[in-house]
């Protein structure tokens, strides 16, 4: 149940918080006087959180930023060029002209002309001078509203527009599991594994680095039959 609590704060493992919320939950099951003469001179809650592991560190900027909104996905996905457009400026620190953001992804100029305006005025993309546009990655994160917040059929057009960009690439790692468990109590693991999805936001460079590239990560869970 702590473990629960926790994720759904969304707190960093082994963070200050964390170790406060733990503390608080001690003293509520074993009571103030309980706590004080056996749990307290064997816990030390930490002030701060030298040494962060990358993912502890990759949570914590994921936190301090937002998901898109209903309003701006709707945008994104009303075509394949506004999807593609949005994947490619959102991970991107550059300053793009009209013409270089065309000439790169494979626009037209028109059609880069309109996705970027489109964007503007969502308030995905800035300008930060004439004739030139920006993402707001300092507070917007590559997110999606789950799927039973956006209007119906749209998650299967996003689902599309993924499915397309992902047969052009290669697997870099995968991982699976099978194992026989109780539907019910399984779901109760799926926060974690969202929180986990999201975090990888925090991996993100904005910059061409040597070993950089697009990655598409996917989480998900198939129930192949009753047992």
């Amino acid at each position: 149940m702590l473990c629960r609590i926790s994720v759904a704060l969304k707190l960093i493992p082994q963070s200050p918080p964390a170790g406060r919320l733990a503390a608080a939950w001690l003293k509520t099951l074993a009571g103030e006087e309980a706590y004080g003469f056996v749990f307290e001179p064997f816990i030390s809650i930490k002030t701060e959180t030298p040494g962060l592991s990358p993912m502890h560190k990759a949570m914590g900027g994921f936190l301090k930023k937002h998901p898109i909104t209903v309003a701006q996905s709707i945008l994104i996905l009303s075509s394949y060029d506004h999807y593609r457009s949005f994947v490619f400026l959102a991970n991107d620190e550059g300053v793009w002209s009209c013409e270089a953001f065309a000439k790169t992804i494979g626009l037209k100029n028109a059609t880069a002309v309109k996705v970027l305006s489109d964007f503007v005025k969502a308030g995905l993309v800035k300008k930060p001078r004439d004739g030139f546009y920006k993402a707001c990655r300092e507070s917007i994160i590559l997110e999606f509203p789950r799927a039973e917040m956006m209007p119906p059929g749209l998650n299967d057009r996003m689902r599309g527009y993924q499915a397309e960009m992902v047969s052009s690439g290669a697997i870099a790692w995968r991982r699976m599991n099978i194992l026989r468990a109780d539907a019910v109590e399984l779901a109760a693991f799926y926060p974690v594994l969202s929180l986990s999805m999201s975090a990888a936001a925090g991996y993100e460079v904005g910059e061409k680095t040597k070993n950089s590239a697009i990655f598409a990560i996917e989480s998900r869970v198939v129930k192949l039959f009753n047992f």
